[in-house]
């Protein structure tokens, strides 16, 4: 490739990111960045896999109702469809535009080949380029979350609550991905409590103080009984479980029955009934605070993609392929996998794999020697004709049986 088809390849790349970058930021600072909402101007838009949204929340409302939820908790069917349809159209709508930057930065690594004495035709610093370009489209990315967070902090909860629920609700044969049960509830209980305090801070930020103290006030108090009720929900059994299966469902719905409502006609800070709070204490002035600030992340994040491309740099300039350049390269992967969960997945599968293959070969290797040092069986005892006739189950006796 010739530096001018890369430099082409950049400007495209720099003009499609320029764009996408001051498209987030002022839907970001308009507070205006709400998926489905462009999409539905257009009509046959709405109607697509709409019906499979429906039978997901036909289900999970009759699951709702078979656990005992009253109506008065239970989400309005018509609302969650439309909220649920909304989110999931306008997230489909947006992936092209997020990836084309993503794929015209691999671009470049499409057509390289080999050159005549066997070393590659792109230089260092293209591929040096290259992870500039992916590391700024994945930032964009994260910076399109962050924006509809931001916008409309009541959709995340909506989908973390429903989602919740139907892990919540599913049953253990009725599973279709190889991830443990436990896994998935903890993604899904921790997902819900972040989108429940995001809605905390950004849902009454227009309000007096004495209002967003409240609704912050009442999120913590939500998340403490949610939690309660988790806890008794993993260490428990029999008909306790069930009790706390119910109550949990209970407190789940009805949060998503008041952030399922329309965007345009939410005139309530109200994040949960009241009455299901009655029995929980208010938290201290530390609640909430556990959670560590997004700066801090985003700068351990920096840290580790910084390592990465310094040691995959080590093993460019390392001449030859000797030991070293394929530990920098281990090294490097390891580095990645601490920031980005499926890689580390990936890694952890392919880590248990070859152990548990070595472990096969250990045990088939002890058998194997097991079976040599068998011992020989007993010898009869000579002038004996009974003794050669005798079974293990006698002993060898020479008492006739029968």
């Amino acid at each position: 490739m010739t530096w001018t088809a890369f430099k082409e390849l950049s400007f495209y790349w720099t003009s499609w990111t320029l764009f996408e970058a001051l498209w987030i930021g002022l839907l970001w600072a308009s507070h205006s960045r709400v998926p489905g909402r462009a999409v539905y101007w257009i009509r046959p838009a709405r109607r697509v896999r709409r019906r499979a949204c429906e039978r997901r929340v036909d289900t999970l409302l009759g699951r709702l109702e078979q656990r005992g939820v009253p109506a008065q908790d239970r989400p309005d069917k018509e609302q969650l469809v439309d909220r649920w349809h909304r989110i999931v159209a306008g997230r489909c709508a947006s992936v092209p535009f997020q990836v084309a930057p993503v794929l015209i930065a691999v671009g470049p690594m499409l057509p390289l080949r080999p050159g005549p004495d066997g070393g590659s035709v792109a230089s260092l610093w293209m591929f040096a380029a290259i992870a500039v370009y992916g590391t700024v489209s994945i930032a964009l990315m994260a910076a399109d979350e962050r924006a509809v967070a931001v916008s409309d902090p009541a959709g995340p909860v909506t989908m973390g609550a429903a989602l919740f629920l139907e892990v919540l609700f599913e049953e253990p044969e009725a599973r279709r991905s190889q991830e443990s049960a436990l896994d998935a509830h903890g993604k899904a209980f921790r997902r819900l409590c972040r989108a429940l305090r995001t809605q905390a801070r950004y849902l009454p930020r227009e309000l007096p103080s004495a209002v967003r103290e409240r609704v912050r006030q009442d999120t913590e108090r939500l998340i403490a009984a949610l939690t309660q009720e988790n806890e008794r929900h993993l260490f428990s059994e029999g008909p306790d479980r069930e009790a706390a299966v119910g109550e949990l469902a209970r407190l789940v719905s009805s949060a998503l029955r008041h952030s399922c409502r329309p965007r345009n006609s939410r005139d309530s800070p109200v994040v949960v009934g009241a009455h299901l709070l009655a029995a929980v204490p208010s938290p201290d002035g530390t609640a909430g605070m556990t959670e560590e600030p997004l700066w801090n992340r985003l700068g351990r994040w920096t840290g580790w993609l910084v390592a990465a491309a310094a040691l995959f740099t080590g093993a460019v300039f390392l001449p030859g392929d000797g030991a070293a350049t394929d530990v920098l390269v281990l090294a490097g992967l390891f580095s990645v996998a601490a920031v980005f969960p499926p890689l580390r997945a990936v890694l952890g599968r392919a880590v248990a794999g070859l152990s548990g293959s070595a472990q096969d070969r250990g045990a088939e290797a002890a058998a194997e020697d097991r079976s040599e040092e068998r011992p020989e069986p007993p010898r009869t005892r000579a002038g004996c004709p009974n003794c050669a006739d005798g079974s293990g189950v006698t002993g060898g006796s020479s008492r006739t049986v029968g």
